[in-house]
């Protein structure tokens, strides 16, 4: 029984860091843009498929571009294109996996999801080491905080990773380390990341 459930888990981890690898390599392909709504009223933001809604990050004039994958949806939240800085890149993974998993087996997963997470989604603009990590209460969320560079600029990156039977949502926040009000650790909460993370519901 112990076999099989480690074939499993081993398949389960090769099929979650191939689908996380291939969006990286999409990322530099041609690729299908799919604006999502943004309700500047109710100050929310609602995936293109429905699948989930989110408030909208504490920015000032709150801007957005979301990206389509095969099985991956990637979400920006910034002030303006390409300005990051001031208040820190806000973004959402949305992953599909094959099939559903347990919080038992996301758990002895974790490792290499976060693993992968860090080392490859800013491969193409950045370097990031994990520095702290730990679960939530519920086992179904986890949370990191790493330090690296995010285009050349010194910063912190702190994301919470949550399980949704066969959904997976990364969400993130990169804020340069010469900010006012730099993360440092996993229980700071600049510019209400924390109530931003826990706006987040699936619809």
């Amino acid at each position: 029984m112990w076999e099989s459930l480690c074939l499993c888990l081993q398949e389960l981890i090769l099929r979650i860091t191939a689908i996380l690898g291939l969006a990286l390599f999409l990322m530099s392909c041609s690729t299908l843009n799919v604006s999502g709504r943004m309700d500047f009223k109710n100050e929310t933001y609602t995936s293109p498929n429905n699948e989930f809604i989110v408030d909208l990050p504490a920015l000032v004039h709150p801007n957005a571009k979301d990206t389509v994958y095969p099985n991956q949806l990637f979400v920006d939240f910034f002030i303006g294109s390409g300005y990051w800085t001031p208040q820190g890149l806000h973004t959402i993974e949305w992953v599909t996996l094959p099939k559903e998993i347990t919080t038992e087996q996301f758990q002895k997963v974790l490792p290499d999801i976060v693993n992968e997470h860090s080392q490859n989604r800013f491969r193409s603009t950045g370097e990031f080491n994990v520095i702290e990590q730990r679960n939530f209460p519920d086992s179904n969320s986890h949370k990191f905080i790493a330090k690296g560079t995010y285009q050349t600029v010194a910063s912190t990156w702190i994301c919470t990773i949550k399980l949704y039977k066969n959904r997976i949502a990364f969400i993130s926040k990169v804020l340069p380390l010469e900010n006012p009000k730099p993360i440092t650790k996993l229980d700071e909460n600049t510019d209400s990341y924390s109530q931003w993370v826990e706006s987040f519901r699936v619809l």
